[in-house]
C-alpha cells in the first residue's frame, strides 16, 4: 500500500472512530399495538417501554437523558383533516422547522424550549364503519442529544408501519 493510501485509511480510521453512534448500533425491539394495528421498533438500550395504557392505545418509553417516545392510536372521531391532526402534535408556541405530508400520513419536527420534537402521522380509514383510525409517534430529546436521536428518530420513521 503505497504511503497516500495509507494516510487515506489512517484519516477514514479516524473519522469513524469519532462518528457519533448510529441507530443501527442499538438494540432495537419491536412494539406491536394490536388494538390499533400498528408496529414500531424502539432503542431499547436508550428506552425503557412503560406499561402498555390501560385502554390499550399505546405506550410511553422515556431515557435517562430525558427524551421520550409516545406511540398511540386513536379513531378519528371529530373526522379532523391531517393539518389539524398536524397542529395537535407541536405546541402552540413551538418553532416548526419540517413538515410534510398528505391526506393519510404527515411528518412534522421541530423545537421548543431546548428540546426537539420528530412526530409521524399515519391515517388509514376503516371501511367497516367509516371511521379513520389515526396512528402516532412523538419522539421528544434534549438538543444536546441530537448526534444520538437524530438517527433513532430517522429509524422510528421508517419502521412506524400499520400491521399486516
Amino acid at each position: 500500500m503505497n504511503t497516500l493510501m495509507q494516510f487515506l485509511a489512517a484519516i477514514l480510521s479516524i473519522l469513524l472512530a469519532n462518528m457519533p453512534a448510529m441507530a443501527s448500533a442499538h438494540e432495537w425491539k419491536t412494539y406491536t399495538n394490536v388494538r390499533f394495528g400498528y408496529h414500531i421498533c424502539y432503542p431499547a438500550d436508550l428506552l425503557t417501554a412503560g406499561p402498555e395504557a390501560d385502554n390499550g392505545d399505546g405506550r410511553v418509553f422515556s431515557a435517562r437523558s430525558g427524551a421520550e417516545l409516545r406511540v398511540w392510536g386513536n379513531y378519528n372521531a371529530l373526522e379532523q383533516d391531517m393539518d389539524a391532526i398536524v397542529r395537535d402534535l407541536a405546541d402552540p408556541d413551538a418553532t416548526i422547522t419540517y413538515r410534510r405530508g398528505t391526506k393519510s400520513w404527515a411528518v412534522v419536527s421541530g423545537h421548543k424550549n431546548g428540546d426537539i420534537f420528530y412526530a409521524k402521522v399515519l391515517m388509514t380509514r376503516n371501511a367497516k364503519d367509516g371511521i379513520d383510525s389515526v396512528h402516532t409517534f412523538r419522539l421528544t430529546y434534549p438538543a444536546g442529544e441530537t448526534k444520538t436521536y437524530d438517527a433513532v428518530a430517522e429509524r422510528l420513521a421508517k419502521c412506524f408501519r400499520l400491521a399486516e
